[in-house]
């Protein structure tokens, strides 16, 4: 069934405006997958409970130094852990069957691509 001019108009501005919306709560990304560094993954995990050890190390042996230096540790180990993440390559995206870079399909296009692999398969 097709849509008349005018609400061919109002869908493809209901799109827009929800594409802008969605681009003011999300932060600009490249578009390349990304995957968290196992090595610093671990490393991190390492160096936090680390830090957890001097804490209460610190705290049992009311040394206030140490407490902090316990919870400086703590908080490295989680910077380590979030921060340091490894772009997938082309070659391994494309070969789970995706392609490496999709073109942006509207709405539309993606419901009127549907319907009609719907209606071609019965």
């Amino acid at each position: 069934m097709a849509l008349s001019e005018h609400e061919q108009r109002l869908l493809d501005e209901m799109e827009r405006r929800l594409y802008q919306s969605e681009a003011d709560l999300l932060p600009a990304s490249t578009g390349v997958p990304r995957r968290f560094n196992y090595r610093s993954l671990v490393l991190g995990t390492l160096l936090a409970l680390a830090g957890i050890g001097l804490l209460i190390g610190g705290a049992a042996a009311q040394q206030l130094w140490l407490g902090l230096l316990g919870f400086v540790a703590m908080l490295g180990g989680v910077l380590v852990m979030f921060s340091k993440r490894t772009e997938v390559e082309p070659d391994q995206f494309a070969s789970t069957g995706r392609p490496a870079q999709q073109a942006k399909e509207s709405l539309s296009d993606r419901m009127e691509r549907r319907w009609d692999e719907r209606m071609g398969g019965q």
